[in-house]
């Protein structure tokens, strides 16, 4: 598979996926890979397809990046779409058994793989005024069950379902870290596939608890007469469940109804603004040198922070000051996600948060 270097860039990844799941099945919140990746089908490998398909995939990058479906709204990334070349480094292609249609003939199509440029990305999403959704992203519990002739399941990652296909795929799409239930002795205890399509909201949430996740969508599906198909989706983040019933021609258009859903709203929680603050933060049990620079180092690394300073040491508290994009409390939000700073108190006037440092 050739591989084709656009432009001397030097990158550096700056995103790799970790899903760490304990034997028990505990999920935490994960680091999201390939933010910045995207893959279109192609006809050929002309230059005309090339700039087609680079087009699409820039797209598919910044809605993917901002959390957004809206971003064509903007004339500044409109204009952007024109030349997707200034955002990408390198490209390749790779055979597929699918087919597309060039005018009139059926051609087997090709997935062009584009690696966009992670600053050049985040610098246009900011000079458009848009949000970024950094790669911390909340986990998603999928209970979904299905209608299949007079039985119902549920449905298991591994399972050869069109549904998990389309729920896995479009959920790649968005950015969205989803797993699904061990469906062991422990699941069947707790929820039955019955009280999933029932949308039993206490059981599921019950169920839910060994794994931990951020967030829990649930559904039940079924094919309808006519080549239809009819869903109805619950979804719960922080504290409140949604409910909504849906239905499309086909399960890829159901399911990615849903999960644009869902994503749009967990990006308005999580993404970041293009407003900036400078935040005080008091950080309890920073007990040695040790333990200081994995805190520090930590800070850094957290997607709104633009820099971390030291300012002051009184036994084992230490005083930071950061400068960050986006809201005050959106800082806090995406701390809870990783549960490695414990929140004590928070002074919302003079934007001063005390954290107990847990490892």
């Amino acid at each position: 598979m050739p591989d084709h270097k656009i432009s001397s860039l030097s990158v550096k990844r700056l995103f790799s996926f970790i899903l760490l799941i304990m034997p028990f099945g505990v999920v935490y919140p994960v680091v999201v890979d390939d933010l910045y990746v995207a893959e279109v089908l192609v006809a050929d490998e002309s230059p005309r397809q090339l700039k087609n398909g680079a087009r699409a995939g820039l797209l598919q990058v910044l809605v993917r990046v901002s959390g957004s479906l809206k971003v064509e709204e903007s004339s500044l990334i409109r204009n952007s779409l024109r030349n997707p070349a200034a955002y990408y480094y390198q490209y390749s292609y790779e055979t597929t058994d699918q087919t597309l249609l060039l005018g009139e003939t059926e051609v087997n199509a090709k997935i062009l793989s584009l690696h966009f440029e992670p600053s050049a990305i985040a610098r246009l999403l900011r000079d458009a005024n848009l949000p970024i959704w950094g790669s911390n992203r909340p986990s998603v519990l999928l209970w979904v069950a299905v209608n299949e002739g007079q039985s119902r399941r549920i449905l298991g990652e591994a399972d050869s379902s069109d549904v998990v296909k389309a729920l896995v795929d479009q959920a790649r799409q968005r950015g969205l870290p989803v797993t699904f239930p061990i469906l062991d002795i422990e699941d069947a205890s707790q929820v039955s596939a019955a009280e999933v399509w029932g949308a039993f909201l206490e059981r599921i949430d019950s169920a839910s608890g060994r794994y931990n996740p951020d967030s829990v969508l649930t559904a039940r599906i079924q094919s309808e007469p006519g080549d239809r198909w009819s869903g109805r989706w619950s979804y719960r983040s922080a504290d409140a469940w949604e409910s909504i019933e849906s239905a499309g021609y086909s399960v890829d258009e159901l399911v990615r109804n849903m999960v644009n859903q869902l994503a749009d709203e967990l990006a308005i929680k999580f993404a970041l603004g293009s407003s900036s603050a400078r935040i005080r933060l008091k950080i309890e049990n920073v007990a040695d040198v040790s333990r200081y620079a994995t805190v520090s180092r930590y800070l850094e690394e957290l997607t709104p922070v633009v820099s971390s300073s030291i300012v002051a040491l009184d036994g084992d508290i230490a005083e930071f000051e950061l400068e960050t994009e986006g809201e005050y409390l959106q800082l806090i939000e995406i701390i809870e996600l990783d549960e490695r700073l414990l929140l004590l108190s928070k002074d919302e006037r003079n934007e001063t948060l005390r954290y107990r440092w847990t490892e």
